[in-house]
């Protein structure tokens, strides 16, 4: 029985890539501003029928946004919706875009604030979030870092693993894999590089912090706090605002210095409250737009349990050398 699931697992990511390599072509040939609009209606369907999803969406935003109406609610979650396939398919869509193009496509705001966290010689993170175009926001960032690298969660299929990198990495930004990211991580900032981290997503009990976000407590992963804690590199806010007809913002904020949270007491309250600023600063930006976050991924499905394990998570980082 083993032997056929594994004989099986290449056949399935060859068909999925063939898949996937079909669907770019066709892509290719569409007129500009036609992958974004088949990624609307692709998306639209894939929560139409998706129930998991659909409930998800409308939780969320009904318990972040107490006081909106439910056809306030409706039209943001339409709107979310529809930038996620717009997004996704833009960005598969991606290898027919020069760079002179992406330049146009995607304005540069709050420059200063990521050159005043480089010029201190020590590294910086970029903090972001699946908001906006985080994809082309992440391939425009590099031209400003020169590069960047952005850790990320690599597929179960190898294969197609391979295109999204080779969509992430042609103008030289590098790859980093999520699972036993520290030393390259930390190799990468020694070297007064930038590292781009997402740190919205919900995470397992055993590896998270809760912290405030929305109004509720999120289980958050600390490795940046942590990562900061290690290297005294400055983190940057950095997030990709829609300004609508395939065009967006790249918006660096004003950099978060390890030195604010020294005063905090025990390392423990300072990864803690490092945490807590970065997803206060993501709550910012989805605020000013809401719909351009990801409403339907779980943020709060990992709720709170002994409060003493998950205030003090296990981390690679500290033994990182």
């Amino acid at each position: 029985m083993t032997g056929r699931r594994g004989s099986r697992s290449p056949l399935r990511h060859g068909a999925e890539r063939a898949l996937f390599v079909a669907a770019a072509g066709l892509l290719r040939v569409l007129p500009s501003g036609g992958a974004a609009r088949i990624g609307r209606r692709a998306a639209r369907l894939y929560v139409a029928i998706g129930k998991s999803r659909r409930r998800i969406l409308f939780e969320n935003l009904a318990a972040a946004f107490p006081g909106k109406s439910e056809s306030e609610l409706r039209a943001i979650a339409r709107a979310c919706i529809e930038n996620f396939g717009a997004t996704l398919l833009e960005f598969l869509d991606s290898p027919r875009l020069s760079k002179e193009e992406i330049l146009s496509r995607v304005r540069l705001a709050g420059e200063e604030h990521f050159a005043a966290a480089r010029a201190r010689g020590k590294g910086v993170f970029l903090l972001s979030a699946h908001f906006g175009s985080w994809e082309l926001g992440a391939i425009r960032a590099g031209m400003v870092a020169e590069p960047i690298s952005s850790v990320v969660r690599p597929l179960d299929n190898p294969l197609l693993e391979r295109e999204l990198a080779f969509r992430r990495t042609r103008f030289g930004n590098r790859v980093i894999a999520k699972r036993d990211a520290a030393r390259d991580i930390l190799r990468a900032i020694r070297g007064n590089e930038t590292v781009a981290i997402l740190v919205d997503q919900n995470v397992i009990v055993e590896e998270a912090i809760f912290v405030p976000f929305f109004g509720r407590l999120a289980a958050t992963t600390p490795s940046l706090a942590l990562l900061q804690m290690k290297t005294g590199a400055a983190v940057v806010p950095v997030f990709t605002w829609p300004l609508g007809g395939g065009r967006y913002r790249l918006q660096f904020e004003r950099p978060i210095l390890a030195e604010e949270f020294e005063g905090a007491g025990s390392r423990e309250e300072r990864v803690r409250q490092a945490t807590a600023r970065f997803m206060e600063e993501t709550e910012k930006a989805i605020r000013g737009n809401p719909a351009a976050w990801l409403w339907i991924h779980d943020r709060w499905k990992t709720r709170p349990g002994n409060e003493s394990k998950v205030q003090s998570p296990k981390s690679k980082v500290e033994n990182t050398r």
